[in-house]
């Protein structure tokens, strides 16, 4: 039998981990990016839950770790830096369930990580795209945006986020539903000041916005500004969707107009902002399908099931699916039909519990008045007081014997295919 040819689109995080488990499976991979070179820049990511298994039997876990921030924890302060709590890095658990994984590495260093690990056995194509796909009951014909040779493949997966126009081809886009949750976060690195530590810090203004700056492994503090509206009604939401067709320059003075009057270290960071070249704006949103494949296309990471970042699970969704994804290719061989239908089967049942944030979430974090800044305040000062007394910590013990919410840890399937 001959290998199955697959084009994986995206090479940031869920499309090299899927390259990576599809060779394992007997698959000959390509994958597209659209980008010129592989893409250095980019936030912090965590890796959480059974994820943390994925990349162990990818060989990758101490690599990533070794490479991650060493952040020591978060601490929420106020406008003059009074810590209202701290809370530590869980070092015991082993399963990253705390506000600051053990396993936080930039997304420009986990992808270089990821391309490292699959360069030998997968052929990546840089600076192009998928332009038209035409479907046959054998293979799917691509039609590429900047001179790569028309190819047919037995597969397309789609890995390239949230706006993938890979999932608008095969679906159409009366089919997708994108959850907005009426927030928008830039990101950007800053120089050190003598304010920052190895410790991340946290601090909340009304009108739903929030400043937050984290250590990284490069010299740099990570910044966070991110307004959340109370609903879609907020006039502040049609000027960020304007701002994010218009580039980065509306986009940083659209920030800059609303952060101003922030207090706290503002002034620094929006300065910061202006001199960064690695500015991002994402609009805060979650993916909810119907069905993950169509055909002969399939979807896998933020492409599909973007939980938001409100979940903290986005990048160990990516893991889990690329694992389970090749794992079911593995399994059904010669039959993709069957191998997308088993992969969906397996992991939908988990994957929307992910996506299933508590209520309130997230406006009751980022509140739009003073009084609601000061209430969310003295709710983080009570926490932090219970976290530090261990009544917070046997309350979880507890809690993790009621069948309520996430039922995780997802245990991974074993696929033979991986264990040779």
């Amino acid at each position: 039998m001959s290998k199955p040819r697959i084009l994986v689109s995206g090479a940031s995080v869920a499309g090299p981990a899927l390259a990576y488990w599809l060779v394992r499976a007997g698959c000959q991979v390509t994958v597209v990016e659209r980008a010129p070179t592989l893409r250095t820049s980019g936030q912090g990511l965590d890796v959480r839950d059974t994820a943390r298994d994925v990349i162990k039997k990818m060989g990758i876990f101490d690599l990533i770790r070794d490479k991650s921030s060493h952040e020591e924890g978060v601490r929420f302060v106020d406008s003059n830096n009074k810590v209202l709590a701290n809370f530590g890095v869980d070092l015991e658990s082993g399963n990253g369930d705390t506000f600051t994984s053990d396993v936080e590495i930039l997304r420009g260093e986990l992808a270089g990580i990821l391309y490292d690990v699959t360069k030998d056995d997968v052929s990546y194509i840089f600076g192009d795209m998928v332009q038209s796909l035409e479907e046959t009951d054998t293979e799917v014909r691509v039609e590429f945006a900047n001179g790569t040779p028309v190819t047919p493949f037995d597969l397309v997966v789609a890995a390239d986020g949230i706006g993938s126009k890979i999932r608008t081809m095969a679906f159409g886009q009366d089919a997708v539903n994108v959850r907005s949750l009426n927030s928008y976060v830039s990101y950007f690195s800053v120089p050190l000041a003598d304010t920052d530590s190895m410790w991340s810090r946290a601090h909340s203004v009304p009108g739903g916005r929030a400043l937050v700056v984290r250590p990284d492994n490069v010299g740099r503090t990570r910044a966070f500004l991110s307004v959340t509206a109370y609903d879609g009604s907020d006039a502040r939401l049609p000027r960020f969707a304007k701002a994010t067709k218009e580039g980065i320059p509306a986009q940083k003075a659209l920030v800059q107009e609303l952060f101003q009057d922030a207090g706290w270290e503002i002034s620094r960071l929006l300065k910061g902002m202006h001199e960064s070249d690695d500015f991002y704006l994402q609009h805060v949103a979650q993916v909810r399908l119907n069905r993950w494949s169509n055909g002969r296309v399939a979807l896998v990471g933020d492409a599909a099931y973007s939980p938001s970042p409100f979940t903290g699970m986005g990048t160990s969704l990516a893991f889990i699916g690329a694992y389970v994804l090749a794992g079911e290719i593995s399994r059904h061989p010669g039959n993709i039909p069957a191998a997308l239908e088993s992969y969906e089967k397996v992991l939908r049942p988990y994957f929307e519990t992910v996506q299933t944030l508590p209520p309130g979430i997230p406006w009751i974090l980022n509140p739009q008045s003073a009084l609601g800044v000061k209430a969310l305040q003295t709710t983080v000062w009570c926490i932090g007081l219970l976290s530090k007394s261990g009544i917070l910590g046997y309350l979880g013990k507890i809690a993790a014997y009621i069948p309520f919410g996430r039922d995780y840890p997802f245990k991974l399937p074993e696929y033979e295919a991986f264990n040779q």
